[in-house]
C-alpha cells in the first residue's frame, strides 16, 4: 500500500513519464489535475508539484464554484463574481404594482495577493452604487483584519448571502441590523466550524455611506460571537448546534429627517411602520442586541433570531424588537451542515445536480413565522402598525449549486390597516437567480 508521504512522489513520476511519452503539457496537466480531483494528493502536494513545473507566477484558469484564476504556486488567486436575481410580485391590492423586477445584480472581483491579502470590489448596476469594496489582512483563518465597505457579522440571517436565504426577502427582524457599512471589522474562526468572533467599527449611516458631516460624526462599535455545540454534545457530523450573540452601540446625531427606521414588510409593499425621534437634544445613543439559534439533522433545519434596538436620549426612551422562527426541511435529502458556516449559511450542492444527463437537483420547502413589535414606542415617536406578523411559505427548486427557483406565499398582518381597509397583505412572489 502506498502511504500519503509518497503519494506526491509517484504522481510527480508518472505525470514525468506521461510527458516524456507524449511530449504534452497538456496531458501532464491533465492527469495531475485528475490525481487531485480523485483525492490521491492532496492540496499540498498539489501545489508542490504545480510549483515544480514551471514559473510559479503563471496563471491557470479553471471553473471550481466559479470562474478563477491562480498562480501555481496557490498563493495568488483571482475571479469575476455576480449575482443576478429576477423577482415576480403579485398583491392582493392595488396600492402597490404587479410587476417582473430584478431585485440584484452584482457584477465584482475577489482576489488574494500573496496569501495574506484579499480583496473584494462589488458594483451593483441596478441601483448604481457600491456594495462591498474592502481589503483583507489575512494571514490565518483565526485573525482577519477588514477595512472598507463591508457587511458586519450582527446576525445569523445577516451574514447569510442573498444568494442562499431560505425566502426571496429575508425577516424583518434583519431590518434592525447593522448590515453593509464602512469601517473596520477584526473576525476569525479560532476553533474551526465551532467558534466565531468579530469585533467591529463603523460609521453607522448605512450601506456605502460616509459620515453626514462634522456635527453627526459618531462612530458605532460591534462585538458579536457564535459557538457551534454540536460536538461538544455529541450531535454527530450531520449535526448543528449554533447559537450567536451580538451587540452594538453608538452616539448619533439627529438625521436631518428625523427618522430612525423605516421598514418595508418581507413582501416588499407599503412601509408599514416609521420610527422617528422627539423634539429635544441632537445626540441620541443607539443600541443593537441579537440573540440567533440554529438547530440541524441532516435534511431538517430550525433557526430564528430575536432582534432589539433602543434610542434613548434626555427625553426619550423606545424599544422595538422584531423575532422570526423557520423550519425547512430538504426533500431531496442534502444535509444542512455540509452548506453551514458560523457566518450563515452557504449554497446547497445538490446530491444528484441536473443536467442533460438527468439528475433531480435539490428540492426544499419551509415556513416561516416573523413578528414585529413597536408597542413599547411612545406613539408620538412612531406612525404606522407597531405590531406585525407574518407568515411565509415556499419551496425552493437547486438545479444545481449556482441555479435557484424559488416561490413563496407571503401573508402579513397589521394591528393598523396599512393596505387596502383589511389591514392585511397577501403576495405571490418568484425568483430565478443564478450566481458566478
Amino acid at each position: 500500500m502506498f502511504t500519503k508521504s509518497n503519494k506526491a512522489v509517484i504522481a510527480a513520476a508518472v505525470a514525468g513519464a506521461l510527458f516524456a511519452l507524449t511530449g504534452s503539457v497538456a496531458a501532464n496537466d491533465a492527469l495531475i489535475d485528475k490525481l487531485y480531483d480523485k483525492g490521491v494528493i492532496n492540496d499540498a502536494e498539489y501545489k508542490e508539484i504545480k510549483a515544480d513545473k514551471g514559473d510559479p507566477n503563471s496563471l491557470k484558469g479553471k471553473y471550481k464554484g466559479g470562474f478563477k484564476w491562480e498562480t501555481l504556486d496557490g498563493k495568488n488567486k483571482f475571479q469575476f463574481a455576480g449575482r443576478i436575481q429576477s423577482d415576480f410580485y403579485d398583491y392582493n391590492h392595488d396600492l402597490e404594482e404587479d410587476t417582473f423586477a430584478i431585485r440584484r445584480v452584482y457584477l465584482g472581483v475577489k482576489a488574494t495577493i500573496d496569501e495574506i491579502w484579499g480583496l473584494e470590489a462589488t458594483f451593483n448596476p441596478d441601483s448604481n452604487e457600491l456594495e462591498y469594496g474592502y481589503l483583507d489582512f489575512k494571514p490565518s483563518k483565526k485573525f482577519i483584519a477588514r477595512f472598507g465597505a463591508q457587511k458586519f457579522y450582527s446576525g445569523f440571517e445577516e451574514g447569510t448571502s442573498s444568494r442562499f436565504t431560505d425566502f426571496l426577502e429575508r425577516s424583518v427582524a434583519d431590518g434592525l441590523q447593522p448590515g453593509k457599512q464602512i469601517g473596520i471589522q477584526l473576525f476569525g474562526e479560532p476553533i474551526k466550524k465551532t467558534f466565531f468572533y468579530s469585533i467591529g467599527y463603523y460609521n453607522g449611516e448605512g450601506k456605502n455611506a460616509d459620515e453626514s458631516g462634522n456635527d453627526a460624526d459618531g462612530k458605532d462599535s460591534m462585538f458579536a460571537a457564535a459557538y457551534n455545540a454540536a460536538n461538544l454534545m455529541g450531535g454527530g457530523k450531520d449535526t448543528i448546534a449554533h447559537v450567536g450573540y451580538s451587540a452594538s452601540q453608538g452616539t448619533r446625531n439627529r438625521p436631518g429627517d428625523n427618522i430612525i427606521f423605516s421598514l418595508d414588510g418581507e413582501a416588499r409593499g407599503d412601509t408599514f411602520g416609521t420610527w422617528s425621534l422627539a423634539a429635544g437634544p441632537n445626540d441620541f445613543s443607539r443600541d443593537h442586541t441579537n440573540l440567533s439559534y440554529v438547530a440541524a439533522k441532516g435534511p431538517f433545519k430550525f433557526q430564528g433570531e430575536l432582534t432589539k434596538v433602543s434610542v434613548e436620549t434626555p427625553v426619550q426612551n423606545d424599544e422595538v424588537e422584531a423575532n422570526y422562527m423557520v423550519f425547512t426541511y430538504m426533500l431531496t435529502g442534502e444535509h444542512y451542515v455540509k452548506s453551514y458556516s458560523l457566518k450563515g449559511m452557504k449554497g446547497v450542492k445538490p446530491n444528484a445536480p441536473y443536467s442533460k444527463a438527468g439528475g433531480t437537483g435539490a428540492w426544499e420547502i419551509g415556513i416561516r413565522k416573523s413578528e414585529w413589535d413597536a408597542q413599547a414606542v411612545a406613539d408620538a415617536n412612531y406612525s404606522g402598525a407597531d405590531l406585525v406578523k407574518t407568515t411565509t411559505v415556499g419551496v425552493k427548486w437547486m438545479p444545481n449549486e449556482k441555479v435557484r427557483f424559488m416561490l413563496n406565499l407571503v401573508d402579513t398582518k397589521y394591528n393598523t390597516p396599512i393596505v387596502a381597509t383589511a389591514g392585511n397583505e397577501e403576495a405571490v412572489m418568484f425568483r430565478s437567480q443564478i450566481d458566478f
